[in-house]
């Protein structure tokens, strides 16, 4: 008789390739988003940085 396995027919199961191809796409989704931010905070540090020592060369009056 045969039929496999019932279990793979049900649209919640986590081996479905449906379900697999979800989960494979929200966790490369999260990850681009983790470097985006990752990105963006390096950015914002650089940015910091360059202000805090163009700041420090006007008060030392190394540049007007």
């Amino acid at each position: 008789m045969g039929g496999g396995d019932l279990n793979l027919k049900k649209s919640w199961h986590p081996q479905t390739m449906k379900n697999i191809e979800r989960v494979w796409k929200a966790e490369q989704k999260h990850e681009a988003e983790r470097k985006k931010i990752e990105e963006l905070q390096k950015e914002l540090k650089d940015e910091r940085t360059r202000e805090e020592m163009t700041k420090y060369a006007e008060e030392s009056g190394a540049i007007k």
